[in-house]
């Protein structure tokens, strides 16, 4: 058997869609129902964030930052580390109230640790802005740990920086004292001194200049270099004055060093009284260098789980998952959905499309599943006899019979057509059913035989007793003319009365049902009693139908099929395999059954390709 080779086009693609609609509605439909319920079930998660700046700020009391080499970046990035810390959680959380000094060791650090996983600091690009966000179930506590978290840095801030200033304070003012103490004695040496050699003070005075010269020149080396002409000329100063020093008496060099050590000592003395006031001023300021932008406020919304955002992203889900689902289960599909590959799979023509119908009144399609007997009247409602005259509906089935008609080179003007399938529900009864109403609807006198031994429904389709049939004629118990049911019985039975009166040519049509059922139905069949009693109705009427059971699982098609002039093959688009079906034809052609084609029934618009214009017409010509 040759495999079929069929590419698929964006057209394909798209009716693989429309008819797997459902698997993808239903994937969506799933997705989007666990992710409401995965959103539902998730606590909600509130967030809310206050803006710190942060300023440069003299750590040494009477030094610039400058002079320290501040870097703002690296500045930024440390106090982040610092808001992030465990020291700062602790003083939240015992702002807070959360923890006191009684709280033990253990819950005191469970505490912390919780906070600290709430609080997340980051800098804000470009700038010396920190963020303080807090993260919580509780709307209200997230907006008390960032504003507290913010207070409680800016707080340690001005701590730390007081007891800098207050130990350089210390510090000073011990090493104060001891220059006081320096200088004090100094003033006494040289005052003993002074007392006990009389001396001109020339030394003195040169050691005074000398101190002086040292001092400008030391000033002058922080931005000059040896070489500059001013370190130059003071260093020769400086070499002078150093050789007048050593020129003169025992005395006067004696009272020039007394008289430098004090100099020098004033000069260290009033350096640290200097500092010191300063100090002072630095500890009593409390100097802030951390300033609160924007306090964080309760927030309204949850920030997890995001509704919108996870509902769109399970519709994606859905969407994706259901074309996979689609595209797999028709890939598994081994029905035929084309015409083309039922005519290459058979090698048989397609005679016949037979559209979708939906029942005109809503309340079949709610009562189908409720009881068999609404079942058996929505079926009815999908008689031609329920639909106008100009339906494209009635049409398919004059174009099913023209088609049959001119299938073979010789043209009968009367016959039997027999209808059979491969397999159950492929709606070949039905099929048959209207076939010969709109047969007798053109005016062709034409009797429909319900040969489906093995489960007859027609009969309760028309409110018709199914006894006796056409089993009681081939048995010899009743004449044709005994079974065969007219436009009369019809309006005794289940046919609306406004249906038959307004139906033209409704009176060319007969209807001969089974009968009763026999023990031995293939023995019954292959007698020459069918044959003689399918002769007569032959002769009698223009055209002969015959709905039998599925070829596949009963002979009856098979044995019946010798009698009959044309043979047409029912199939239902995804109802049947495709080995199915070629199972069927072939067992139909293996008896040397006139097989005309195939008919395709319950045709949807996805099944159909765009090119043969079907369902545009039956649209258009519905309006």
């Amino acid at each position: 058997m040759s495999t079929i080779k069929y590419e698929l086009n964006l057209y394909d693609y798209w009716r693989i869609i429309k008819r797997r609609r459902f698997v993808i509605f239903s994937s969506i439909a799933f997705c989007l129902l666990f992710t409401w319920i995965y959103t539902n079930l998730q606590t909600p998660i509130y967030q809310a964030t206050a803006v710190v700046k942060i300023e440069p700020s003299l750590i040494v009391p009477g030094i610039s930052t400058e002079m320290l080499g501040w870097d703002m970046l690296n500045a930024v990035n440390t106090e982040v580390k610092i808001i992030n810390s465990a020291v700062i959680a602790e003083r939240t959380a015992l702002k807070l109230g959360l923890i006191t000094d009684f709280t033990d060791e253990t819950t005191k650090q469970s505490i912390i640790t919780s906070i600290q996983s709430k609080i997340k600091a980051e800098r804000v690009a470009d700038s010396n802005l920190v963020k303080i966000t807090a993260i919580s179930s509780n709307k209200e506590e997230t907006a008390k740990l960032a504003n507290a978290t913010a207070e409680v840095y800016i707080e340690k801030g001005i701590e730390d920086r007081t007891k800098r200033a207050r130990e350089l304070r210390e510090f000073i003012e011990k090493q104060l004292k001891d220059a006081e103490k320096n200088l004090k004695e100094s003033e006494e040496k040289l005052r003993e001194f002074t007392e006990k050699n009389k001396t001109t003070g020339v030394g003195g005075q040169l050691a005074i200049e000398l101190v002086t010269l040292q001092t400008k020149k030391n000033e002058l080396l922080k931005t000059y270099t040896e070489r500059h002409p001013e370190v130059v000329a003071l260093t020769q100063k400086i070499k002078f004055i150093e050789q007048q020093l050593t020129k003169l008496p025992k005395e006067e060099l004696e009272y020039a060093r007394l008289t430098r050590d004090l100099k020098l000592n004033e000069e260290l003395y009033t350096l640290l009284a200097k500092r010191y006031k300063e100090a002072q001023i630095s500890e009593a300021d409390r100097v802030q260098t951390a300033f609160i932008v924007t306090p964080a406020t309760v927030p309204n919304t949850p920030v997890k789980p995001n509704f919108v955002s996870n509902m769109s992203l399970g519709g994606v889900i859905g969407v994706i998952l259901g074309l996979i689902f689609a595209f797999v289960i028709e890939h598994l599909d081994t029905s035929i959905a084309t015409i083309e590959e039922v005519e290459t799979f058979l090698g048989l023509p397609v005679i016949g499309i037979i559209p979708h119908i939906e029942p005109k009144d809503k309340d079949f399609k709610r009562s189908i599943l409720k009881k068999p007997k609404e079942s058996i009247d929505m079926l009815k409602s999908k008689l031609v006899i329920y639909h106008s005259q100009k339906s494209p509906y009635l049409e398919t089935y004059h174009t099913l019979r023209t088609n049959i008609k001119f299938s073979q080179e010789h043209i009968n003007t009367r016959g039997i057509v027999l209808f059979t399938s491969s397999g159950i529900s492929e709606g070949k009864t039905l099929t048959s059913v209207n076939f010969a109403l709109a047969s007798a609807i053109a005016g062709i006198k034409t009797v429909f035989v319900e040969l489906d031994l093995r489960r007859p429904l027609v009969h309760r389709w028309f409110g018709i007793n199914r006894v006796p049939g056409f089993t009681d004629c081939v048995a010899g118990r009743k004449s044709i003319e005994e079974v065969v049911h007219t436009t009369t019985d019809f309006l005794l039975g289940g046919l609306e009365v406004d249906r038959i009166v307004s139906t033209p040519g409704l009176e060319n049509f007969s209807f001969i049902t089974c009968g009763n059922i026999p023990p031995n139905i293939i023995d019954l069949l292959s007698s020459s009693y069918t044959s003689e009693v399918l002769s007569l109705l032959k002769e009698k009427y223009e055209l002969v139908v015959l709905d039998t059971p599925p070829v596949l699982l009963f002979a009856d098609a098979l044995i019946l099929s010798k009698y009959s002039t044309y043979v047409i093959l029912i199939y239902r688009v995804g109802r049947i395999a495709r080995g199915a079906l070629k199972r069927a034809k072939d067992m139909l052609t293996s008896v040397k059954a006139n097989l005309v084609g195939v008919v395709l029934n319950d045709i949807r618009t996805e099944e159909m390709e765009p090119r043969y214009g079907y369902y545009y017409a039956y649209k258009y010509y519905s309006k």
